[in-house]
């Protein structure tokens, strides 16, 4: 190794020599880019049967994966696929053990253990990180040689660089985000016909929240949406995100709340005496009847199978992502609700607290098209809006990061001051990507913690003026 005043060369930092097959070494021995988990996840799935290879191939290959096994796994689904025949642990099985590569992959074990980490979710972030992770390996590889022809000095530079860019523009060819342009028809046939693309709702309806006047607005809850609940303090997110959780879990879908203003006992009660019409100051302070609490633990005991609370103190996305993956994979998650957004962390230091909201939102955004599945978030509003006495608007937003940008939904909560507090609430939709905004009324029982419809004919806060 060459040194100068106890300093490596520049030579030092570009190793060419193998470390396995086709495996260049990195710049100073760092581990070259891989995601092996999403490796995992993507065979997995598609040894469940919840991926068609078809779709992972228009996306990877073989080459793409980082382990020689998992790259041997994926060539013979490939080859099981292109003859008819269904991947799965056992066919994949006999097909490596013919070939005798059935221990150099980790044996039938290893297959089944894959196939049970399976996801039915979108795996299309996963399917990118793999392609993309191989592009850098590549590019790595590709730095490294020209970096030894360069010191060699063989051939003239132009030529050099020449075969350098013309490497470097294919592997961007590679890394463009999927690499695939559709035509209409193309982007119907996806859509399952064109009734599925103008009418998805009418095929696979959206979450419903326990609000039919809501629902008629904004057409349920969707797989990949991102809806911010947003209302100064003390009008009610809690209660409202509670609700909608409940009502979930009482239609037989399992909902996932991740609180970080309540402990989970808290919040289990607040729920609980919402949904069983008990008053919980009364309770807590014993006061209340035997008819009370057996309603109360009838309440619970209808949502203990589909609700669960996740009240730790590590409020980041990566935590949150981590215990949705995990209850994905188990099948048991079709909703999530943050409680609430600015009390989140950011890992790492940013320059200010609205870089950091911006990295939030952005981060459940992804969560939600990444899972499949709604992801709905409390935001607090600023408060100019209460000072001003005057109804929130999206602007109130606007000094919380991208919150309004990422947001395909943005509800917001109105109470007026001067209102009672067994009061109307305004629920305005100021922002819906793919519908129209307006508002509905809505009751709030504060004994209760409970929102409510009002009479049929005061239904619809856009009989009232909006400022």
């Amino acid at each position: 190794m060459v040194r100068r005043n106890g300093r490596p060369t520049r030579s030092q930092w570009f190793r060419v020599g193998p470390t396995g097959k086709s495996r260049p070494k990195a710049m100073a021995d760092r581990p070259l880019p891989a995601c092996v988990e999403a490796e995992k996840l993507v065979l997995g799935s598609l040894l469940a049967g919840y991926l068609e290879p078809a779709h992972a191939a228009a996306v990877v290959s073989p080459e793409d994966f980082f382990l020689d096994a998992h790259r041997r796994i994926m060539a013979v689904i490939g080859e099981l696929a292109a003859c008819g025949e269904a991947p799965n642990y056992v066919t994949v099985f006999e097909a490596l053990r013919a070939r005798g590569l059935h221990e150099a992959v980790g044996g039938l074990g290893y297959l089944v253990d894959l196939e049970a980490d399976g996801l039915r979710a979108n795996l299309d972030s996963y399917l990118r990180r793999i392609r993309d992770t191989a592009v850098l390996r590549r590019a790595i590889s590709a730095a490294n040689t020209l970096a030894q022809e360069c010191f060699n000095a063989a051939e003239p530079p132009a030529g050099l660089l020449t075969r350098a860019e013309q490497v470097l523009r294919t592997l961007a060819d590679r890394a463009a985000p999927d690499g695939r342009l559709r035509s209409a028809g193309q982007i119907i046939e996806d859509a399952g016909g064109l009734d599925r693309l103008v009418r998805p709702d009418l095929f696979e309806p959206g979450l419903q929240t326990p609000w039919p006047a809501l629902n008629r607005l904004i057409v349920g809850l969707r797989p990949g949406q991102l809806i911010v609940v947003g209302a100064r303090p003390a009008v009610g997110k809690t209660a409202f995100l509670g609700q909608i959780a409940a009502s979930a879990a009482k239609r037989g879908k399992h909902a996932a709340i991740f609180s970080f203003e309540m402990s989970g006992s808290e919040l289990l009660l607040r729920i609980g005496c919402a949904e069983a019409g008990v008053d919980a100051h009364k309770l807590r302070a014993g006061h209340s009847t035997q008819a009370e609490r057996e309603r109360l633990l009838r309440a619970l005991t209808e949502l203990d199978k589909g609700l669960r609370i996740y009240d730790e103190p590590s409020a980041t996305v990566g935590a949150i992502r981590a215990a949705c993956r995990k209850a994905k994979a188990s099948g048991r998650l079709d909703l999530v609700l943050v409680d609430y957004l600015q009390l989140m962390d950011a890992p790492g230091r940013r320059e200010n607290r609205v870089q950091e909201i911006t990295e939030i939102s952005r981060g459940l955004k992804l969560l939600a098209v990444e899972l499949g599945l709604p992801v709905i978030t409390g935001a607090q509003l600023n408060r100019s809006s209460e000072h001003e006495r005057r109804k929130p608007v999206l602007a109130d937003l606007r000094d919380s990061g991208s919150i309004e940008q990422d947001a395909d939904i943005v509800i917001m909560l109105h109470r007026p001051a001067e209102s009672p507090r067994n009061s109307e609430t305004e629920v305005f939709v100021r922002k819906q990507r793919n519908g129209p905004t307006g508002a509905v009324l809505l009751r709030f029982r504060s004994e209760f913690a409970r929102f409510e419809e009002p009479a049929p004919e005061r239904k619809y806060a856009s009989e009232v003026a909006d400022d």
